[in-house]
């Protein structure tokens, strides 16, 4: 078989399968293992940019898309990045040179920002609070 048939079968395959363990190893998480709580609540009470990620994803894989932003929007930044990461490579593997602009320091800092003042606003409002 032709190496760049089996790149692009692979560029399509693995990711599919590496998401699909990863779901179940989520689900199998979330029944029946207990992860230790937020390290930065514990001490300071205050709830950093990734408090709630792992209620986050758990709500995402039960379909629970509104629970889901509710404990923690920036999980929609994570989707995002890592579909457009994704479509680099696919189209790299097919012989187009595209890059989004997320390699960008502008965007890299842009999200640094938004990140703070998502950490700050989840503090200061108790309807984006995690918990």
């Amino acid at each position: 078989m032709n190496k760049s048939i089996v790149k692009k079968v692979l560029v399509f395959l693995v990711p599919l399968v590496a998401v699909f363990l990863l779901c179940i190893l989520a689900v199998y998480v979330a029944n029946n293992i207990s992860l230790p709580p937020c390290i930065t609540y514990t001490l300071f009470h205050i709830n950093c940019p990734g408090c709630g990620m792992t209620r986050s994803v758990i709500a995402l894989l039960h379909f629970d898309f509104l629970l889901s932003l509710r404990q923690n929007a920036f999980i929609i930044f994570g989707i995002v990045l890592a579909l457009m990461y994704y479509f680099e490579l696919v189209l790299k593997v097919f012989g187009k040179n595209f890059h989004f602009p997320i390699h960008s320091n502008k965007f890299i800092y842009t999200l640094i920002i938004l990140s703070v003042i998502y950490s700050v606003a989840r503090n200061f409002i108790p309807a984006i609070a995690p918990y």
